[in-house]
């Protein structure tokens, strides 16, 4: 079994099956469900192309003897062939004979085209739903997961790495059919001289084993191709995501050479790729001339008559393309074998966690929220966020947790919306395990706004609408309004159908916020979490803001994540967090009133008095 590591952020692939990519296939069509049938279907018709195509050449020949008045010289298949064609209506007649020829070119021109149709429909069918099968386990699959690998080589995996799948299922098709193809013409061979057979399969078999040569390069550039496609993701992800930043400290020229290097890699790895394949065609070719020498050269040794030796000769170059396709396909197998077993690794649901889902139905926050003796470290480098944590969150109360940066109070909201999984310990709501409560009503009951929720890249309504897709045009201006949107609305230029760029960076970062902070409220959850969501937001505004939400959401519950301490003062209930560690909780009446409380001391320090914070 392959298997998906991700050392540094990199997605890398180990395994036993690592030289197999028919094996590496035929796993990954396990996985994705697909129609058997349509295999035997395309082999069935592969086949029959090839005895309409092997029968057709026969008869030429035949009808070249016949057409000269010397139908008996031909002995086509040791004398069997034409004793057939006699005893049909055709006679054996030039006339009949052509008529016959061109009906089987027809015909095998017909299996052809359907052939091909049928063989581009499962291709496509099989690379979408391995797309939608990729897609759907970068969803689904633990957070933690896709958050430890690179952005770039995820995204070159899903855009490009799964169509390899379906270049691969249509080679591994061909390479059946290709087989049955020379099969059948060494059926007919046999039938006409098992000498001459004998010396194709001989010469075909050399000829093969000469080009096993190339397979070994092939892999290996495969697999370097794989990695520089991953490399150059990468750079176009941060041409695109960071470009600000690239422009900023005027690293475009740098940027721009470290691609440019990439290309020309590509390129390179490429060009060597098709030099490799071009090898093929002209290698295949003087074999098999070779073959045909020896067999025209040497008569004697054959103990075959002309009209045997020519339709032997005719057959043998009507089988050269399907060698050399044969070969091709091989070879295709082994350039993506790389990307099958990353595609494999990646679909594999044996070594990776997921969310539970949940089976108990979410009825609502009655007394509040606990956890209870909760831990939580990052990833493979161990790093604690939160460490024995234990408080409570009344329901219908709004509850702000404070603390410096990398307190782990953003942790804590990851927890609350099931990114992620403790370590140890629980949280409940209302004793009840919260990964027992169903996950997508959960979920539906939580809006969440903040620094570390992104918006997409779209429309202000898109943004918005995102938190309920059937929200009326009146809802989302009155979630607008509630957010201080509304002025900012009127004066952008084509209103909330304003494109705001790549997450919003064509606007500034309250008002980024406040799109935020109007996608929670369009939500109308049972419990709102604002992380940081007002910190770039002037003072005035945010005050604003604040009465709306305390007017809005009363009686709700509301979870205020902050390290402005004079954002919690109306706030019913106070956690102070440090270092991954609950260090005091009550209310803010509670905690000022001693000078030893480490929210006073935080106030005193930042030059906010408990008087000043009360005001």
């Amino acid at each position: 079994m392959s298997r998906v590591s991700g050392q540094e952020g990199v997605l890398t692939v180990t395994g036993t099956d690592a030289g197999s990519p028919i094996k590496d296939l035929m796993a990954v069509l396990r996985l994705v469900p697909h129609n058997g049938w349509a295999t035997s279907s395309l082999v069935v018709l592969g086949l029959t192309a090839s005895l309409a195509e092997t029968f057709g050449i026969t008869l030429v020949i035949f009808f070249l003897y016949s057409a000269l008045g010397r139908p008996a010289e031909a002995a086509v298949l040791g004398g069997a062939f034409d004793r057939i064609l006699a005893k049909t209506p055709l006679g054996g007649a030039p006339g009949s004979l052509a008529t016959l020829i061109l009906l089987l070119i027809v015909a095998r021109g017909l299996v052809a085209f359907a052939y091909t149709m049928i063989s581009a429909s499962i291709s496509s069918k099989v690379s979408e739903q391995v797309r939608n099968d990729m897609h759907a386990q970068y969803l689904y699959v633990a957070y933690d997961y896709i958050r430890q690998r690179d952005q770039g080589q995820l995204l070159e995996l899903l855009a490009t790495e799964t169509s390899s799948v379906a270049s691969a299922y249509t080679s591994f098709t061909r390479i059946i059919i290709n087989v049955c193809a020379i099969l059948v013409f060494v059926g007919f061979l046999l039938s006409l001289s098992w000498r001459i057979s004998v010396a194709a399969t001989i010469g075909s078999l050399l000829v093969s084993l000469a080009l096993r040569a190339l397979a070994a390069p092939v892999r290996s550039l495969g697999s370097t191709a794989k990695k520089v496609n991953q490399a150059m993701a990468v750079r176009l992800l941060i041409t695109l995501q960071g470009m600000r930043t690239v422009r900023a400290y005027g690293q475009e020229g740098p940027h721009h050479a470290a691609f440019v290097a990439s290309s020309q890699e590509a390129r390179q790895t490429s060009l060597g790729l098709e030099r490799l394949y071009a090898m093929l065609s002209p290698a295949t070719e003087i074999g098999n001339l070779l073959v045909l020498c020896f067999i025209v050269g040497f008569p004697s040794l054959m103990h075959a008559t002309l009209g045997t030796t020519l339709t032997a000769v005719a057959l043998l170059y009507r089988l050269q393309p399907h060698i050399r396709e044969l070969e091709g396909n091989l070879l295709n197998l082994n350039q993506l074998g790389p990307s099958l077993r990353a595609v494999l690794a990646m679909l594999d649901h044996s070594d990776k966690s997921y969310a539970p889902a949940g089976h108990q139905p979410f009825g609502g926050i009655g007394e509040g929220i606990a956890f209870e003796r909760v831990s939580l470290t990052y990833g493979s480098a161990g790093t604690t966020a939160i460490d024995d944590v234990c408080f409570w969150i009344p329901s219908g109360q709004t509850t702000a947790i404070v603390g410096p940066s990398g307190a782990g109070k953003t942790t804590i909201v990851n927890l609350l919306l099931r990114l992620y999984q403790p370590d140890s310990g629980r949280i409940t709501i209302d004793d009840i395990p919260l990964d027992e409560i169903s996950r997508s009503e959960w979920l539906r009951a939580i809006g969440v706004a903040g620094q570390d929720i992104e918006l997409i890249e779209g429309t202000v309504l898109q943004n918005i609408a995102l938190a309920d897709s059937e929200a009326t045009p009146t809802e989302i201006e009155e979630a607008a309004r509630i957010a201080g949107l509304s002025a900012l609305i009127e004066d952008l230029p084509e209103g909330y159908e304003t494109w705001i760029g790549q997450q919003g960076l064509n606007l500034s970062g309250g008002q980024r916020q406040r799109i935020g902070i109007a996608r929670a409220i369009l939500r109308d959850p049972q419990l709102l979490i604002l992380d940081e969501a007002t910190n770039a937001i002037d003072m005035a505004l945010e005050d604003s803001i604040r009465s709306a939400l305390k007017e809005r959401f009363a009686q709700r519950t509301v979870l205020v994540i902050t390290h402005r301490l004079e954002s919690v003062r109306d706030a019913d209930h106070i956690i102070c967090i440090g270092e991954g560690r609950v260090l005091e909780q009550g209310s803010f009446q509670e905690l000022i009133a001693s000078p030893q409380s480490l929210l006073a001391r935080m106030m005193w320090r930042d030059k906010i008095g408990p008087d000043d914070a009360i005001r």
